[in-house]
């Protein structure tokens, strides 16, 4: 019996232990799935509880439901959703003084910054199915015959999503590879 249908076993049966299972099995994958997006390990374990706590209010509505897939969506779109609260409300307070000496000091890191969020931009920007395949394919590293499961589509399918998405992202980010 694969992982995911001993959970939804457990969900029909027990919902405390399902939740227990799934916390157990996934909340290291949700925490990372996160942190990608929001590198701050205490607010990514936070947003993390959040999708649990989600999961756990909507169990009833879950029916055939893919966990992985289902928690890194949910994932991705907490991480999302804090992202935009926090452009909302203007983003932390800027220092100014001995910190921009620092600053230039560490511009190393300030360009590896600059780059995962063009990276990050560009995945964004890709079309909902091909971002979803990708993000599967390469952050979660499901195989392709995982994705075309849990998308519930075929595998020529996820082929051809990763290609577009590949050649889309070649393109965004050309200054970066040249």
């Amino acid at each position: 019996m694969s992982e995911n249908d001993r959970l939804l076993q457990l969900l029909r049966e027990d919902e405390q232990q399902f939740m227990k299972a799934l916390f157990q099995t996934y909340f290291a994958l949700v925490c990372k799935s996160i942190y990608r997006l929001v590198p701050d390990m205490a607010t990514a374990e936070d947003l993390a509880q959040e999708v649990f706590i989600k999961v756990w209010n909507r169990r009833g509505q879950l029916g055939e439901v893919y966990f992985k897939a289902y928690l890194h969506r949910a994932a991705v779109n907490m991480a999302l959703d804090h992202i935009d609260k926090h452009k909302r409300r203007g983003g932390p307070p800027q220092e100014i003084g001995p910190a921009a000496e620092e600053q230039q000091a560490t511009a190393p890191v300030v360009h590896l910054a600059e780059t995962q969020t063009r990276i990050r931009q560009a995945v964004d920007a890709l079309p909902e199915k091909c971002r979803e395949v990708f993000v599967l394919s390469r952050y979660e590293e499901m195989s392709y015959k995982e994705i075309a499961s849990a998308m519930q589509i075929s595998i020529k399918t996820v082929e051809n999503q990763m290609i577009t998405a590949l050649k889309k992202l070649r393109h965004s980010l050309r200054e970066y590879l040249e």
